[in-house]
């Protein structure tokens, strides 16, 4: 019973270790958001630090796609192989998913966001577990 218990705070401490360690989601000033029609979702589209780069290539940055709620709280996140990739593209908000064709479909967190989800999402960014915009190709 003991070994258990300390398995559980061993993985507990790992999983607020890794979400607390993971790339950042944030995007910070740089990012560029996208709310919803509805005032209910925000779509952000964090670019990549880039170490070495030459003038005009920053476009060229990987980045994520985060659907966030109106608490701030992660609903979904999308991997972009690069960011100029989204230069013309036109998202939708749809009923249950915003939508943007040959990009990303992130589908909204039904009964809203949790604070645990958004540890769930932060995790899988850091593990490079989330879907990539190739996957929607």
């Amino acid at each position: 019973m003991k070994t258990l218990l300390l398995g559980i705070v061993a993985a507990g401490l790992f999983v607020g270790a890794a979400a607390g360690t993971a790339p950042p989601v944030d995007c910070g000033p740089s990012g560029l958001s996208i709310p919803s029609p509805d005032g209910r979702h925000r779509l952000d589209i964090c670019r990549a630090t880039l170490q070495t780069a030459l003038p005009g290539q920053s476009g060229g940055a990987s980045g994520l796609l985060v659907l966030r709620d109106t608490n701030d709280r992660i609903e979904g996140v999308v991997g972009l192989s690069a960011v100029n990739i989204l230069d013309n593209e036109q998202h939708r908000w749809d009923a249950d998913a915003v939508e943007l064709p040959q990009v990303a479909r992130i589908p909204y967190a039904h009964g809203g966001a949790t604070m645990l989800g958004d540890a769930f999402w932060r995790l899988r960014v850091w593990l490079r577990a989330i879907p990539r915009d190739e996957d929607f190709r």
